[in-house]
């Protein structure tokens, strides 16, 4: 008989350091005219996936949207849920957000989650959902480890990396300081299962407006619940360049010229996310800053293969792993994990 992590007790490797603490009224009134401020003049914004995929064709390719339904489009598989970055790596992209991202506030929420000593700004991004379904099963936020992150480090490699629980000796700790706007009842919560994914998901509902959340979100996975008006939850003509602007008090998607989706402010959900690096102390904040016991990608490989041995399964290294579509495979198989169920209120969306 198979023991699981729940039959054993142990903890998941992806289970937060400590559930998620709710701060209300996290900005200021004039920090948040700025921040919804910046987002209304500095458009358009693209969507998530965007960040990530070239094409809706090779976005659908890594979905496996074509095997499942030979005429799928972007929006079988992917929410209208439009992003920008305010800060990346310490560095502020507008500077009426400087003050913002770089106070003290953030960062002193975000090293209360780790009970941290040291700690420094590391992105700030927001999210702007349209009324939309939420297909997301649940997912975790990119974590770091000294020599690795997503500056140079594709997101498949660092989601097996956590998952694995391979690498926690080399592990940057980070916090999430997440600022929730969506002033209906109408579903739109948050999902997240503090527990780790094979045990019971809690949630946040709405409304929520200026509401803070303090979490681990590297170790803990989470969901955006469906929200809007349903009758509008539907945008069949989404593609991959479909753009957010912000006009004359409106939200509007679309397609180059083509408008194909307007709302307003109560049929739109919105996150501010700011990430901090956290250090215990002083020692920690000097391995990541000084490089002395950094991790490399063979590194990262050897220790991979070797737990691939450790349990039995037969592979060859191929030339480069960093790229071989079957070596990806097979570690993203080995180490495949995700949430077991969703709370009645907010059921996964399915196609």
């Amino acid at each position: 008989m198979t023991t699981t992590l729940r039959d054993s007790g142990r903890r998941h490797p992806l289970t937060p350091v400590a559930p998620p603490r709710v701060v209300d009224d996290l900005y200021g009134q004039d920090e948040v005219a700025t921040l919804f401020g910046v987002i209304a003049e500095r458009g358009p914004w693209p969507l998530i996936v965007a960040h990530h995929f070239r094409s809706t064709e090779e976005y659908l390719a890594v979905s496996g949207g074509r095997e499942a339904k030979p005429d799928a489009t972007l929006s079988d598989f992917a929410a209208p849920v439009f992003r920008g970055y305010f800060a990346k790596e310490g560095v502020a992209f507008y500077e009426e957000l400087r003050d913002i991202y770089q106070g003290r506030r953030l960062l002193e929420h975000a090293k209360s989650v780790h009970g941290a000593a040291y700690g420094m700004p590391h992105h700030m991004l927001f999210n702007l959902a349209m009324p939309s379904h939420s297909f997301d099963a649940g997912h975790f936020d990119s974590g770091n480890w000294r020599g690795m992150s997503s500056v140079d480090t594709p997101i498949w490699l660092l989601s097996v990396m956590a998952k694995s629980g391979l690498f926690d000796h080399w592990e940057v700790k980070t916090a999430q300081v997440i600022a929730y706007f969506y002033d209906s009842d109408l579903d739109g919560g948050f999902t997240y299962w503090p527990d780790g994914p094979d045990r019971a998901p809690r949630r946040l509902p709405s409304p929520f407006w200026n509401t803070g959340v303090l979490a681990d979100n590297s170790r803990m996975y989470h969901r955006r619940e469906a929200s809007g008006p349903r009758d509008l939850r539907d945008m069949p003509d989404l593609e991959m360049d479909s753009r957010l602007h912000a006009e004359g008090g409106e939200w509007v998607v679309r397609n180059g010229d083509r408008e194909i989706g307007r709302y307003t402010d109560g049929e739109v959900r919105t996150l501010f996310h700011y990430t901090a690096l956290v250090f215990d102390d002083r020692a920690d904040a000097d391995r990541y800053l000084d490089h002395t016991d950094d991790l490399t990608p063979e590194k990262v490989f050897d220790v991979l293969g070797d737990d691939l041995s450790r349990r039995g399964i037969a592979f060859d290294f191929p030339a480069d792993p960093m790229t071989n579509p079957e070596f990806i495979a097979l570690l993203n198989n080995t180490y495949a994990v995700s949430p077991a169920e969703y709370p009645p209120e907010a059921p996964l969306d399915i196609r």
